[in-house]
């Protein structure tokens, strides 16, 4: 196997225009952050005579002067940051720039990385391959909206305006012509798309290809600054918060995610998925992990109750074949590692645990259902309605706080009651354009 070292100077020997390297990290408030360090002082971080120290704001939105109330601890904690070399891009929107995204290490835990969002991510599929024998590709559907950039914040109406599902209208002009730069500078960081399209009125969508799960979210994570850094170019904000506008559409952030080399006389697709939406409560305060996310706890979005059917976009789990599901209660809020790695643990649950399936295929439309038909196809429980339902679903699931750390998840939820507490005082605009700052 490969040393740091070593896997830093084979794609520096291959990139030779490379500067600087942005060592990326997403915090618990699922922020992309990151630091720009010169490829000399990368050099001496690869052969461990140099690390990088963070304060503990590194890891939250700054929504409290006081870091102590995030903390677990009484006294100012200090993270590490540990790039993971083997993650190394080009960043295509970025002359002479890299990325590698990292782990993030409090300093004094007792276990290594026990805290860190995109190792919880490792170990899971560490399991599923050493306990089931099974891969996992993983694609994502980013949906955006595109504001103006003189300060106003309101939706962008060109002349030639998106105006629906998979229309061209909007897709003809300038519009055309980002999207297609946007796609040019993921070619070149190796990120490769399923498709593009207008999604509803203002909103667009841009499908990742399915990848190995850890370098897809990776790839998402690189894919969704892509987008931020080239729209902010032509004085144009892009916008993957759930609520871009108090009357416009609601962004999602869909997951798909496929099992391959299954062993079908061991592993139940059936147990898999029975896993997940047996937890879909817990899941949520991972997957909408904000205050405004429940907006979207409706049909055609994350949907209004717990329940799957092929090729329902109307329910929180679509299934499209028995190996193959998308995931829909996410947005671009969350911390696409953690609630990767959520998922997956609820699914290991369901295998070990052979949970029974007990909800039906259901391919009608909820919201038309009555009483009776939502109790024969289990589709009587409904979705959390408020990121605080979400985090007490999470709170009171002892089987969710056995998978994952106990530090981690404490600091999870310490600062996420944080954000309910501090977001909920705010008015909707307030609120709206504090979301626009980060996501």
């Amino acid at each position: 196997m490969s040393s740091d070292m070593d896997k830093l100077k084979e794609f520096l020997l291959v990139n030779k225009s490379i500067k600087y390297i942005r060592l990326q990290w997403i915090d618990y408030s699922g922020v992309l952050r990151a630091r720009f360090v010169p490829v000399a002082r990368c050099l001496r971080i690869a052969n461990g005579s140099e690390t990088i120290r963070l304060a503990q704001n590194s890891i939250i939105i700054p929504i409290s002067t006081a870091p102590r109330i995030f903390s677990l601890s009484d006294y100012h904690e200090t993270w590490l940051l540990r790039p993971d070399w083997s993650s190394l891009r080009v960043c295509g929107f970025q002359t002479g720039h890299a990325v590698a995204m990292s782990f993030i290490d409090q300093k004094d835990a007792k276990t290594r990385l026990d805290k860190c969002p995109r190792m919880l991510l490792v170990q899971a599929l560490e399991r599923l391959d050493k306990e089931w024998g099974v891969k996992v590709l993983v694609g994502f559907e980013i949906e955006f909206v595109l504001l103006d950039g003189d300060g106003s914040n309101d939706v962008i109406k060109p002349l030639d305006r998106l105006n629906g599902y998979s229309r061209t209208a909007g897709l003809r002009a300038e519009t055309l012509d980002l999207v297609e730069e946007i796609i040019d500078a993921l070619e070149q960081s190796s990120i490769s798309i399923h498709h593009f399209h207008a999604e509803v009125q203002d909103q667009l969508e841009i499908a990742l290809t399915p990848e190995p799960a850890l370098q897809a979210v990776d790839s998402l994570v690189l894919a969704q600054e892509t987008i931020r850094a080239i729209c902010v170019r032509r004085n144009l904000k892009a916008t993957m918060t759930p609520k871009p506008t108090l009357a416009g559409p609601s962004n999602g952030l869909h997951l798909h995610l496929s099992l391959v080399d299954v062993n079908v006389e061991r592993v139940s697709a059936d147990h898999f998925i029975a896993g997940v939406l047996d937890h879909m409560g817990s899941l949520c305060a991972f997957g909408m992990a904000n205050y405004d996310g429940y907006a979207r706890s409706v049909g055609d979005a994350a949907g209004a109750w717990i329940g799957f059917g092929t090729d329902n976009r109307d329910l929180p789990v679509r299934k499209i074949s028995d190996w193959h599901w998308e995931f829909r209660m996410m947005d671009g809020t969350a911390n696409p590692y953690l609630f990767a790695a959520a998922v997956l643990l609820a699914a290991l649950d369901g295998l070990a645990k052979k949970t029974e399936l007990v909800w039906k295929d259901c391919k009608l439309f909820p919201h038309l259902m009555n009483e009776k038909m939502r109790v024969e196809y289990r589709i009587n429980n409904s979705m959390p309605v408020t990121f605080r339902e979400a985090l007490d679903c999470l709170k009171k699931d002892a089987v969710v706080n056995a998978w994952i750390a106990k530090d981690l998840l404490e600091w999870y939820i310490s600062v996420k009651e944080k954000e309910v507490e501090v977001f909920g005082e705010m008015t909707d605009e307030q609120r709206r354009l504090r979301f626009l700052e980060y996501f």
